[in-house]
């Protein structure tokens, strides 16, 4: 979990970056309506921009 880390993280003062993309609606169940490959690739594309802000965090 995401969460649980930030936490250890920001208990030990370490720098942390959760990035997530949501897959499926909350609600019932239904596997056929998840979006799995849209949210791996919105997580791809994010990626790729991510190089300017942990290049910043080397100076923290």
């Amino acid at each position: 979990e995401g969460f649980g880390v930030a936490e250890a993280a920001g208990a030990q003062g370490v720098p942390v970056l959760e990035v997530r993309a949501i897959s499926n609606p909350v609600g019932p169940r239904d596997r056929a309506a998840w979006r799995i490959g849209d949210a791996l690739a919105a997580l791809t594309a994010a990626f790729g921009k991510f190089a300017p802000a942990l290049e910043s965090w080397k100076s923290v």
